[in-house]
């Protein structure tokens, strides 16, 4: 059941919260498949969305609630909304509520901007009078003065949210919950709405936000929650929830390259494209991304060791093989590069069709959270030309467990001390 609750202090009260749907295996389209298959509609399975989930939330807290797709987050945000009905357990909610579920839900195509901000206010519970002295600020706020009085058929789907966005967020609500609000609008008006976000929080106003978006879980939420096949696995610090988020995906992902074999890129039957080129004198077998443990991954923690292995084989007699590398943001944003001639480490010479492997040791990952792309090259020593070379071809990431943003650490050390005689400010007389 879901309840109004009057505990000082705490806005959401959730006790082994169960929601379960009865999906039916047989599909009965038509009256003569259900004459014939009597028996088919008490052939179904039952799916576990919220299993057994728990947990208070304080007035003023912005909470995350993250996890894979299918892991429960839209069906317990719905149940809070009393969209749906528990199957078993409890929700205790203090104060009032504003979803923020299926943005635009109400509104009329025929109808403008302005109309609609009027038809949506009275389902807030606002009068025509309220939603007429706000127009002009919901307009700008939207960014659709100039489309007011157009109707909404005519909006693009962005147009739309944000005009569904500005209206939701007129409800003087004390808890406001939001599913995948984060994909309104360009950057410029998500940033607005995380203003209206920030203040909504001085205010005290309760938040629980549903994301995929692990950077705006970081950078704004007091807390967050981890859910994965409907059980809640991970509460705590938003830091630490979406650490083990990225974790759990990192593993997921080197367990799926396990069972397939092999190397974690092998790269003997590539044949050059826009992204690989060269001469070809030399070539990069195989790829590889080691743990202290040895084994191959595409998922490391700042500030472990990481190994990257390369084999590479000459394809004529050469005694100057140099072994590039750089390393890249998602983005395309060049963080660092280097080579075994930097490192001051000669490559032994190589017989045609002879092959080596070498190895570029990281001993302290210096990189944060992120996902990052490596650039492999062979060249001479003397770089005339390029033997072989692979443009932001593998990728991987990186966790960082402390909570620190940015793209990597730069090593320094926090220390307070006394001001010295000369620092201290000398008093006026009077």
């Amino acid at each position: 059941m879901i309840r109004r609750g009057q505990s000082a202090g705490t806005a959401i009260s959730v006790r082994n919260l169960t929601k379960s749907f009865q999906i039916p295996l047989d599909r009965s389209a038509t009256l003569k498949y259900r004459v014939v298959h009597l028996r088919s509609a008490s052939r179904y399975r039952t799916l576990l969305a919220v299993d057994d989930v728990s947990f208070d939330v304080d007035e003023g807290t912005f909470l995350g609630i993250i996890g894979r797709n299918g892991s429960g987050k839209s069906t317990l945000l719905k149940v809070l909304s009393r969209i749906y009905r528990p199957s078993s357990g409890s929700a205790l909610i203090n104060g009032r509520i504003s979803p923020f579920l299926e943005l635009g839900v109400g509104f009329n195509p025929e109808l403008t901007a302005r109309e609609n901000v009027v038809l949506n206010g009275a389902i807030l519970g606002l009068s025509r009078r309220e939603m007429t002295n706000r127009m002009e600020g919901i307009l700008h706020f939207a960014e659709l003065g100039e489309f007011a009085d157009t109707k909404l058929k005519n909006y693009s789907s962005g147009m739309q949210v944000r005009l569904a966005f500005t209206v939701a967020i007129q409800a003087e609500a004390g808890v406001l919950l939001m599913d995948e609000v984060l994909a309104v609008g360009d950057a410029r008006f998500q940033t607005k709405c995380f203003d209206i976000f920030n203040r909504y929080k001085r205010e005290g106003r309760t938040i629980v936000l549903v994301t995929h978006d692990l950077g705006a879980v970081e950078l704004y939420c007091d807390r967050a929650l981890m859910l994965d096949h409907g059980k809640l696995v991970h509460d705590g610090g938003a830091a630490e929830v979406t650490s083990a988020y990225r974790h759990m995906i990192g593993d997921m992902e080197d367990a799926e390259r396990a069972a397939t074999g092999g190397a974690l890129v092998d790269l003997a039957d590539v044949r050059p494209s826009e992204s690989r080129w060269g001469t070809g004198q030399a070539r990069v077998i195989s790829v590889q991304m080691l743990r202290s443990d040895g084994r191959k991954h595409v998922n490391f923690t700042s500030q472990e060791p990481m190994t990257i292995r390369f084999e590479v084989e000459a394809r004529r007699a050469m005694d100057d093989l140099v072994v590039g590398i750089g390393i890249h943001r998602a983005d395309g944003t060049f963080i660092s590069g280097t080579n075994s001639r930097i490192g001051k480490t000669r490559i032994p010479p190589l017989a045609a069709g002879e092959r080596a492997v070498v190895d570029y040791a990281v001993p302290d990952l210096p990189l944060l959270s992120g996902t990052y792309r490596l650039s492999v090259a062979l060249h001479p020593v003397v770089h005339t030309e390029t033997y072989d070379q692979l443009d932001y071809a593998f990728e991987f990431s990186v966790t960082d467990d402390s909570g620190r943003i940015g793209m990597f650490e730069l090593g320094g050390q926090w220390r307070v001390h006394a001001p010295s005689a000369a620092e201290v400010p000398v008093q006026a007389e009077s």
